[in-house]
């Protein structure tokens, strides 16, 4: 955890203040280009230390703490009406994601230094009709062995392109691991052995 500054202590030791949590998780797309998402739990989008936080709704709880000899365990809720966050989860593989979450007061924006801030790493996340729910949590697992070992989602091909699992053998060069991608090689041919589960509801990522 980042230790706050002095105007960051100030203004928390106020008698009314305005809090705002900041989000990033970084790399989403895993293509290694520093495409982030960057989320603001707050009315308006958000500017701090350079970077445009976007607003959404937002709601974060901490389930656990290692005072007692757990591991940290941070629950982030965020809304899901629009769709825009389920739509990344079905594209893209965020199990392991570094997220970094910070607060920071609305009225000391100006000021990068006054903030805290700790980093985690995404657990598991499960999709609503109205919200998305990420469990965070500390990089404890040195083996790097995943658990759950597999998230089914409706629309996104677990397997690597081209891979003996997947199969395809023909001359597309590239593929998004989308559903609809797939039915496009080979007239569909290949379908078969899409890496996804197409029937689980839509309303819902199952987590295994």
């Amino acid at each position: 955890m980042k230790t706050p500054d002095a105007t960051f202590i100030t203004e928390k030791n106020k008698l009314t203040n305005r809090p705002v949590w900041l989000f990033t998780i970084y790399d989403y797309d895993s293509l290694g280009l520093g495409h982030n998402l960057n989320y603001a739990g707050w009315d308006a989008d958000v500017v701090f230390a350079g970077v445009t936080y976007t607003r959404f709704p937002i709601k974060i709880d901490y389930t656990a703490n290692n005072t007692t000899g757990q591991i940290d365990s941070v629950t982030i809720t965020l809304g899901n009406v629009s769709r825009l966050v389920q739509a990344s989860l079905e594209a893209y593989e965020f199990r392991g994601k570094k997220v970094k979450c910070q607060m920071v007061f609305i009225d000391q924006l100006a000021d990068a230094s006054a903030v805290i801030q700790d980093t985690y790493y995404i657990d598991t996340y499960t999709a609503y009709a109205n919200n998305v729910v990420f469990t965070l949590s500390s990089k404890f697992d040195v083996l790097n062995l995943q658990c759950p070992s597999r998230i089914y989602m409706r629309t996104f091909c677990y397997w690597k392109f081209k891979s003996t699992e997947c199969g395809y053998a023909g001359a597309t060069t590239s593929c998004n691991k989308t559903a609809s991608a797939c039915k496009a090689m080979l007239g569909g041919s290949n379908f078969a052995r899409f890496g996804g589960f197409p029937s689980v509801p839509q309303d819902s990522i199952y987590i295994a």
